[in-house]
């Protein structure tokens, strides 16, 4: 193994250990690495010079004589950038290295049927503008990632029926030129977020509800895409045969019973017939106190962002 792969692999190794279980002495990375101490001491300096780590203060250890110093992640320098394109919002947000999001935009737009050049052209400027901003606070933007609605396969995204694009290559239609971005599905990229930063469960499914549904499936903790990227493909599983169009083409799909458009799209009839009961005020509340009118009070006519909770 050549000397500067050896070094970045060991760089690496020592950043996941300190991401892991940071702070942590050269001592106790040494100990957890396998490294000696003297690589580790050099190793840390490199991190140091590089703004990834920060000491902290002397920690003595459970050892006898000099007490160590603790390093742990930095969020005083290197960040990165995630990107979404969703049906209807744009997203773009900086996170530094310990986790903190340092930048959020999000700028609600109706992207059915779009053209993609036009889509992407507004998210590269909400992604210059968030770089900007992360810059002018001193950080350093090393990398994005970039979250579509729709299986991606070598690099393509294969398909995303509620924006009309098929076999697109998005990374470079976006042109970030100056940043390596990866893209992939937007549940996917969720699950990846539990699988490293929630529960520590290793073998569960992500399922993501909005316009559309999907889902990232993590099995023995990996991802798991199946054949062509589509194991996630939850919103597209007949659950109605012979049932109401969806936009992929199929009929009767998860996604037409219960996206995001088919449950607001209840909401109106379902006030009328409330409003027919014996006793009713015509409202859609069975009580008339303020809390109930404001937790009861119909939505907005548009979505402006993505839903939480």
């Amino acid at each position: 193994m050549r000397h500067d792969s050896m070094r970045a692999r060991n760089l690496a190794v020592v950043l996941g250990e300190i991401r892991a279980a940071g702070p942590l002495t050269r001592a106790a990375l040494a100990e957890l690495t396998g490294l000696t101490k003297t690589t580790v001491s050099k190793l840390v300096s490199d991190l140091l010079d590089a703004g990834v780590v920060v000491e902290n203060g002397a920690v003595r250890d459970g050892e006898r004589g000099r007490p160590g110093v603790a390093v742990s992640l930095s969020g005083h320098r290197v960040a990165t950038l995630g990107l979404e394109v969703n049906v209807d919002y744009l997203a773009a947000c900086v996170v530094d290295l310990t986790r903190a999001v340092r930048v959020r935009r999000t700028r609600p737009a109706d992207n059915r049927g779009s053209r993609p050049e036009a889509i992407l052209a507004d998210l590269r400027e909400l992604a210059v503008q968030a770089v900007a901003e992360a810059e002018r606070a001193g950080l350093r933007i090393t990398g994005a990632a970039l979250a579509v609605p729709g299986p991606v396969q070598d690099g393509l995204l294969r398909n995303a029926p509620h924006l009309g694009w098929r076999d697109l290559g998005v990374a470079g239609q976006l042109g970030l030129h100056d940043l390596a971005c990866e893209v992939d599905n937007e549940a996917n990229l969720a699950a990846l977020g539990e699988l490293w930063f929630g529960s520590g469960e290793t073998d569960f499914l992500y399922v993501s509800g909005e316009i559309g549904i999907g889902a990232g499936l993590v099995v023995d903790g990996s991802l798991f895409r199946g054949t062509y990227g589509l194991a996630g493909e939850l919103g597209h599983v007949v659950v109605v045969p012979d049932g109401p169009a969806c936009r992929c083409g199929g009929r009767g799909c998860l996604e037409v019973y219960a996206g995001q458009d088919a449950l607001l799209g209840a909401v109106v009839p379902m006030r009328g017939r409330v409003a027919a009961l014996p006793g009713a005020t015509g409202s859609a509340c069975p009580t008339s106190t303020p809390q109930m009118s404001t937790r009861c009070s119909p939505p907005p006519a548009a979505s402006t962002g993505p839903l939480t909770g």
